[in-house]
């Protein structure tokens, strides 16, 4: 269903004038066990194995920015419910948002016991909705997994049709047989005091400057024996040197099960290379898979939402990349060496690759002869480039930045990816220089064009040099204007 009409069928479902009402109204209907719109949205819907009220939420309600809320799409949560599949009873979804993993974890076995934890509590009626629609047995924690501080605490029996949802005083304690998360990615956090006594962080503290690692032990501390686990990251965990230690760690003792790196282009927003980790209780190997170029495509319309009418009326198509039931079913099988795309190790071939666990590293690629120019002569070509893009350095007050519309974080992501670009292309022996023609200040009204290279002459220099001088010539014309002006109607006075 295209999303402006689910929207409007939705609100109207519920009663809301506008989509800030919505999370109370879903709310209400939970909480007082409302039959008459849980079967409505049902009726409406009628497919339950998609996570509908995410399309709504993510588009209206989502903050990207701070909380980095973008959720989970739906070929993932059927990945990542599948690798899990143990045939265990709980269920346990952190940083669960609307509750797309833990939805195709029902799909798979309704019976389970389904226990999600989520902080932000905008999105807590969306979840409890979704659980409730579709008659789960659990809890929902409103809490900061990673402080451990606790807000609200609801538990779900099975009814008849729907779940009915009481909130309780206490969360349970939780030890689960099968695990999902898709956390926010590269998050800084304040690791709880005192850390000796935090079983999570005995053997090992994620740095305080990303908290990616953190929801892993979190989850692993909670994990039954014989439980998997599997979790949707960041590609730069694989290999950044902050986290060496965790992945050492996390390695030595057999934790890393299977890593695979996703397409591009899966997210609504996030632009992040990822990859879904596997961990478990060991087996001796790691298997990797690369499935960059193994996606299927699938094209999505939607009706503009805001703007006039030349936007609203106009449809939308956007082409993302999907996870067939085919490939989902291969990466959940036994690892077999193909090249390209799989390829099991051991845990000793890690050790010598310093724990670096980029799968290009470990999968087989066929050799082709191909043409190409010298290496060293196209790196030369993109230092070029660079030094050009470089030679005018733009230096912000971060604040003006944004309220020009200039996407702050876009750029701070961007000189990160050139940076570790140029880390990586050093170890393969080529120096690339890195992106220097922006930087944010928190001076107050600092807002300065500087040529940023001793040789080069920037040619925007010279056209903002042309527009300047005119600029003065203009405005030199008007002012003598005025002070011909002033002179004359002086002048009799002075006379």
């Amino acid at each position: 269903m295209e999303l402006g009409e689910l929207c409007k069928k939705t609100l109207d479902i519920f009663e809301c004038d506008n989509i800030s009402d919505l999370g109370g109204k879903l709310y209400d209907a939970v909480i007082n066990n409302d039959i008459v719109k849980l079967t409505a949205f049902c009726n409406t819907v009628k497919d339950l194995t998609v996570d509908w009220l995410q399309k709504i939420f993510q588009y209206y309600e989502a903050d990207r920015k701070e909380k980095k809320q973008d959720y989970t799409p739906k070929s993932i949560a059927k990945l990542c419910a599948e690798l899990t599949e143990m045939g265990g009873k709980i269920v346990y979804d952190i940083c669960a948002g609307s509750g797309a993993l833990t939805i195709q974890k029902w799909v798979r076995n309704p019976d389970k016991l389904f226990i999600c934890e989520e902080l932000d509590e905008k999105v807590i009626p969306y979840l409890l909705f979704n659980m409730a629609v579709r008659n789960m047995n659990g809890y929902i924690i409103n809490r900061n997994v990673l402080t451990m501080e606790c807000y609200r605490v609801y538990k779900l029996h099975c009814g008849e049709a729907f779940s009915i949802v009481e909130e309780v005083s206490k969360p349970p304690n939780i030890m689960a047989d099968e695990i999902v998360s898709n956390p926010p990615y590269n998050i800084k956090w304040d690791a709880p005091e005192p850390l000796f006594a935090d079983e999570r962080f005995r053997e090992v503290i994620p740095p305080a400057s990303n908290a990616n690692f953190a929801f892993v032990l979190t989850a692993l501390s909670r994990l039954n024996n014989g439980g998997k686990c599997a979790f949707v990251l960041p590609n730069g965990i694989l290999s950044s040197d902050i986290e060496k230690n965790v992945r050492q760690v996390l390695t030595d003792c057999g934790r890393f099960e299977k890593i695979i790196l996703m397409p591009d282009k899966m997210f609504e927003s996030t632009t992040i290379p990822t990859c879904v980790c596997v961990f478990g209780n060991g087996n001796g190997h790691i298997d990797f898979f690369d499935c960059r170029k193994k996606a299927d495509q699938e094209q999505r319309e939607q009706n503009g939402q805001f703007g006039g009418k030349s936007h609203t009326n106009r449809t939308y198509y956007k082409t993302i990349n999907v996870l067939s039931d085919e490939l989902i079913n291969k990466l959940c099988r036994e690892c077999e060496d193909i090249a390209e795309f799989s390829f099991k190790t051991s845990i000793e071939s890690v050790k010598k690759q310093d724990y670096k666990l980029t799968p290009s590293r470990y999968i087989r690629f066929e050799e082709r002869e191909t043409k190409h120019r010298p290496f060293q002569e196209i790196a030369d070509n993109i230092n070029y480039i660079t030094r050009i893009q470089n030679a005018c350095k733009l230096v912000i007050n971060e604040t003006i930045a944004k309220n020009i519309g200039l996407d702050v974080d876009l750029y701070k992501q961007s000189k990160q990816q050139s940076i570790d670009t140029v880390k990586t292309m050093k170890e393969l022996g080529f120096d690339l220089e890195v992106e220097d023609y922006i930087s944010f200040t928190k001076n107050k009204n600092e807002f300065v064009f500087k040529c940023n290279d001793k040789e080069l002459m920037p040619d925007i220099f010279i056209h903002f040099f042309g527009i300047w001088k005119n600029q003065i010539a203009l405005l030199n014309t008007m002012q003598n204007q005025y002070l011909k002006e002033l002179r004359d109607a002086l002048l009799p006075d002075l006379m």
